[in-house]
C-alpha cells in the first residue's frame, strides 16, 4: 500500500520536471542586472529615460546620454548576459529586449541610488534610474 503514494509522487515529481524545462535557455554568460520590485502592469513614474545600452569594465550595465553614464534598476524578473562583449537584456519571459549599442527609451523615474541598496553595479552615490515602462528600442 505505502508503494502507491511514492508512485503517484514520483509521477508528479517527473510531469513538473518536464513543464518546467520549458524555459528557454540563455546563451553567454550571466551579468549582474540590479532589479527592482516593480513588475510591468503596475503604476509608476512617467520620466522619460533614454540613451544607449552599454556595460562597463567590470560587466556592469548603463545608458550612455551624451557623455553621461546612467544606471538604471531594472524591472523584477529582468536578467542580461553577455557573449564576449555582446550584452543581452531579457524581461521577465526571457524575450530579448535590447542589445549592447541599441538606442532605448523608456519611463520610470530617477531617485537616490540608496533606494536600491544591496543591488549590484550601481554607484556609491548620485541618483540612478528607476525602468518603470515598456522599453523601445529606437535605432
Amino acid at each position: 500500500m505505502a508503494l502507491v503514494p511514492l508512485l503517484v509522487a514520483a509521477i508528479a515529481f517527473g510531469a513538473v520536471t518536464v513543464f518546467a524545462s520549458d524555459e528557454p535557455e540563455l546563451s553567454g554568460t550571466t551579468v549582474q542586472l540590479p532589479t527592482s520590485s516593480w513588475k510591468p502592469g503596475q503604476g509608476g513614474d512617467d520620466a522619460l529615460i533614454q540613451g544607449v545600452l552599454r556595460m562597463d569594465d567590470d560587466y556592469c550595465v548603463y545608458l550612455e546620454s551624451g557623455q553621461d553614464q546612467v544606471y538604471a534598476v531594472w524591472p523584477a524578473g529582468w536578467r542580461a548576459t553577455r557573449d564576449g562583449e555582446l550584452l543581452t537584456i531579457y524581461n521577465g519571459d526571457l524575450e530579448v529586449v535590447a542589445r549592447d549599442g541599441d538606442a532605448i527609451s523608456t519611463g520610470g523615474g530617477f531617485v537616490p541610488v540608496a533606494t536600491y541598496e544591496g543591488e549590484p553595479c550601481l554607484p556609491e552615490s548620485g541618483d540612478v534610474a528607476a525602468v518603470q515602462g515598456d522599453v523601445t528600442v529606437t535605432q
